[in-house]
């Protein structure tokens, strides 16, 4: 997972900086990070990684309960009287 977020965190930062740009901001490069720079965008990485993972997570429990509920029967009608 290291690799991964470290690949995460090098094109999520590179996309904003790109973003930011484009609004009239000016951000380092990544290859121009400080370490601790670098480490922070990591850590970032992680807790998007963990957020999508949550999101997946509930995504499947809602689905599931969707999908596993049986159809809603037809409301019985009342007798005209």
């Amino acid at each position: 997972m290291p690799g991964n977020t470290l690949s995460l965190a090098r094109h999520y930062y590179e996309i904003r900086r790109e973003v930011l740009a484009v609004a009239g901001t000016q951000v380092t490069p990544w290859f121009q990070l400080t370490r601790d720079e670098r480490d922070v965008a990591v850590a970032e990485a992680a807790i998007i990684l963990e957020a999508v993972r949550r999101a997946n997570e509930e995504h499947a429990v809602l689905l599931d309960a969707v999908t596993s509920r049986p159809p809603a029967a037809a409301a019985p009608r009342m007798a005209q009287v």
